[in-house]
């Protein structure tokens, strides 16, 4: 298990944000993971305390996991309402390959179609397949997925 040391990506709430070394080999599989796998687990807390999570699509861009959301759903209620959140990645078959990174969670001041001409290339590339399956591409997706979730984790669970 490997809890990663942080760096200097202004975070959210005054804590040092993590800094992901691709010269280290399990942040380097991380990365790489954040730059292949197509879901991740969002988790939120409830206002009662309770656990939130849902699976959803997530970009790695400039130490921020940028998670694209229609406004009125679970997840929105509870970062406006000031709730952290983790992601979690799927294990391999054999248990390990976890990567679970957590920390504050904002909503972002900008609308999912002002992200666009910043994140299409990589999200594009990522979500290509997903995404013509889907029957939409990164403009309507965003047009319908308007809030865009900023997870800054300040933590890291990876082996």
């Amino acid at each position: 298990m490997v809890s990663a040391p942080v760096g200097s990506v202004e975070c959210m709430t005054g804590s040092p944000p993590l800094v992901l070394d691709p010269a280290d080999p399990v942040h380097a599989d991380v990365l790489a993971r954040l730059a292949s796998d197509h879901i991740g687990w969002l988790t939120t807390v409830r206002a009662d305390g309770s656990p939130h999570a849902v699976p959803v699509w997530f970009l790695w861009h400039d130490g921020r996991l940028l998670v694209m959301s229609e406004p009125r759903t679970a997840k929105v209620t509870h970062v406006r309402r000031g709730s952290a959140a983790l992601l979690h990645l799927h294990t391999r078959a054999d248990g390990n390959g976890v990567v679970v990174l957590s920390g504050p969670a904002r909503l972002s001041t900008r609308a999912a179609g002002e992200w666009v001409p910043e994140i299409a290339e990589a999200y594009t590339a990522k979500y290509a397949e997903a995404m013509e399956a889907y029957g939409m591409g990164l403009e309507a997706i965003a047009e319908k997925f308007s809030v865009v979730i900023e997870l800054a984790p300040t933590d890291l669970v990876a082996w």
